[in-house]
């Protein structure tokens, strides 16, 4: 592919991973200001596209004459024993993505505490299940404290949202290992209709191509 060719552009399905064969690849976001910011560039091996989210929330853009393969997300196990670095960069993906999703659930508006609170338990929900854990417990590690931080509202306000999912039965406390996340439907609906997200299905298929 020739300098200024995109591989994918921010709010594209994720139907297939990316392998750098040659060339360098610039990976980049929009600010709040609109304008684009450079996230990295990578160059050949670098194994991108990755994540828990179904779209993408960054611009893959070449910088140079390059070449990208196309590989079905289900082959990210073959391309991890190739390169143990591959494991390394899908959480760094997943990681991006999660802080992605925050930040842009918290500037996201108008919205009520339940519905932001909502929101971020279904990223946290959604990033569990992308790290092969229980998709509907939250550990006892993520703390009020921080949570209310990420959100931006008083513990104050978080415990009042907390009553309020409590009491609508959409969760609920589990001892010791932390909150049981009863009706995660009902939370996509709630978090959807306060901050405006969608949880969109997954593409499963994609080919092999480069250019």
């Amino acid at each position: 592919m020739l300098p200024g060719t995109a591989v994918f552009r921010i709010g594209d399905p994720k139907g297939i991973i990316f392998r750098v064969e040659s060339g360098r690849i610039r990976i980049s976001e929009m600010s709040g200001s609109g304008t684009s910011e450079l996230v990295e560039e990578i160059g050949s091996g670098t194994v991108f596209g990755l994540g828990f989210l179904d779209e993408h929330v960054y611009d893959a853009i070449a910088i140079s004459k390059s070449v990208v393969s196309c590989w079905p997300k289900d082959a990210i196990g073959f391309l991890e024993s190739l390169d143990p670095d591959v494991r390394q960069r899908r959480s760094i993906d997943t990681e991006r993505e999660f802080i992605h999703r925050r930040r842009t659930l918290v500037d996201s508006a108008p919205k009520t505490p339940p519905g932001q609170l909502a929101g971020f338990l279904c990223v946290a929900s959604r990033l569990n299940e992308a790290q092969g854990r229980d998709a509907e417990l939250i550990d006892d590690t993520v703390d009020c404290g921080s949570v209310a931080s990420f959100l931006r509202m008083d513990l104050a306000t978080l415990r009042h949202a907390l009553v309020e999912l409590f009491d609508r039965g959409l969760i609920a406390y589990e001892a010791p290992s932390g909150l049981r996340l009863i009706d995660l439907e009902a939370l996509q609906s709630l978090a959807g209709n306060e901050v405006r997200h969608r949880l969109p299905p997954v593409l499963a298929k994609g080919g092999d191509a480069n250019a």
